[in-house]
């Protein structure tokens, strides 16, 4: 991995991080780096070991991250508050961690020792250790059930930026270090030379105001957080003439919510991307900015369409979960969950989960076609579709709306079965209407499961 800092050290004063805590050249970077490298050799850090990061991504972070990568030593980033303290020992005991260093403010931290449980590593993570190279260890949200502890290899993850990673671009890091996607802005970044611009605080004003001040160019982010920038105006109030590209990834893009987009940022190339913890992040390639369908995949990546549901086969895959059974077939194809509508051109469209599609009698109901309608109503600023078990149809729709302003229950449920009924198929309109009393996304800004 010696040619990571090798190639870092190249870029020399650009511009590498800058944010809430300052700014860092390359050359600050790659110091940082080796004096991280330093610092573990004396606090006794032997290379396998696994060490848990806390914190938000500021230079100090992102040198600790790349000496362990350096080091052959299996990162575990962890966010402040995700999960909750009283989750955290259960995850570190789940990746046995060894050392923690959490950064408080800035580049100030603390780091302690955690004392590893007695059974020993699973087999995945043994065989990496003693393999020396560096892992990096991601659990998911968590939101139904334990959370999985997907193992991934980061030399795999940082083997596709060898030889650069294309155009350099000032890119605000919008998902956290411990989100695949945080990773791969990160690596993707620093891998072509550009510039890494850092905001903690995840708001529409946050984001906007952090690409005027740093003249970002390239935004990656949630079609959930774009649903809810478009909502705040915060696009207009500041100046975001420096933005060029926003790539938006996780879960499906709403039709509404992307007409929307493409005529409040007129200037702004709007690209979807793909990918998932388990494979990390493929290359993709859409017939037309404006376009919900896309290719995906590339140079060693394979994907094929099962009963209308999309697999892949990829050389960054994880090596496995630590927790959970190995989710791959034989031939190491990924069942992703995700059903896909292919066209005749090669490219797909991603409707969503299969297991959130609908079966009303026999009929079957896509959340997002339904979403779209009613995102197209007044007073909405939100809605998530689910199915209901229901002994007669099996199943039936109900949609749970967040609103702009209160409303008589009964006058909303009248106007939006209305609307329902005059562009959908009378199996497709929602049987329950309800109002979401919290946010209808996750602290990840993914959309979830309504409240009411």
């Amino acid at each position: 991995m010696d040619w990571l800092l090798t190639r870092l050290a190249r870029f020399g004063d650009r511009e590498a991080l800058c944010g809430p805590d300052g700014t860092a050249t390359y050359a600050d970077l790659v110091a940082r780096t080796e004096d991280w490298h330093a610092r573990l050799e004396r606090m006794g850090v032997a290379p396998g070991e696994a060490v848990a990061v806390v914190g938000d991504t500021t230079t100090g972070r992102v040198a600790l991250l790349l000496a362990l990568t350096l080091r052959g030593n299996t990162v575990v980033p962890l966010a402040r508050t995700d999960p909750p303290a009283e989750q955290r020992p259960a995850r570190l005991a789940t990746a046995h961690v060894t050392r923690v260093v959490e950064f408080t403010s800035g580049d100030l931290f603390t780091a302690s020792e955690v004392t590893a449980p007695d059974a020993p590593p699973p087999a995945r993570l043994a065989e990496l250790r003693t393999s020396g190279d560096a892992g990096l260890v991601l659990f998911s949200s968590g939101s139904t059930g334990e959370a999985k502890a997907a193992l991934l290899s980061l030399p795999r993850l940082l083997a596709r930026f060898r030889d650069g990673g294309g155009r350099p671009l000032r890119t605000v890091q919008f998902m956290g270090l411990d989100h695949i996607g945080g990773i791969n802005t990160l690596l993707h970044t620093l891998g072509s030379g550009g510039t890494v611009i850092s905001e903690p605080r995840r708001s529409p004003e946050h984001i906007c105001r952090a690409v005027e001040r740093h003249r970002a160019q390239l935004l990656p982010t949630t079609p959930s957080f774009l649903t809810m920038l478009l909502i705040s105006g915060a696009h207009r109030k500041f100046d975001l003439s420096s933005l060029e590209l926003i790539t938006y990834g996780t879960e499906p893009m709403r039709e509404v919510t992307l007409a929307h987009l493409a005529e409040e940022l007129p200037g702004v190339r709007l690209k979807q991307t793909y990918g998932l913890t388990e494979t990390g992040i493929l290359p993709t390639r859409s017939p037309s900015p404006g376009s919900l369908r896309m290719d995906v995949g590339g140079k060693g990546f394979d994907t094929k369409i099962v009963d209308g549901v999309l697999w892949i086969k990829s050389p960054t895959a994880m090596l496995g979960y630590l927790n959970a059974p190995d989710p791959f077939d034989a031939d190491g194809w990924l069942n992703t969950g995700d059903a896909v509508e292919p066209a005749e051109d090669g490219t797909l469209r991603v409707i969503g989960r299969a297991s959130r599609l609908i079966n009303v009698g026999g009929e079957k109901v896509h959340p997002t076609e339904v979403e779209n309608v009613l995102l197209a109503a007044d007073n909405v600023r939100d809605v998530v579709v689910e199915g209901r078990a229901n002994p007669v149809t099996g199943q039936v729709v109900v949609a749970t709306v967040e609103l702009l302003a209160p409303e008589d229950r009964a006058d909303l449920t009248r106007r939006l079965r209305a609307l329902c009924a005059a562009r959908l198929a009378p199996h497709k309109v929602p049987a329950v209407f309800l109002v979401a009393d919290t946010p209808l996304y996750s602290d990840r800004f993914k959309r979830r499961g309504g409240h009411a």
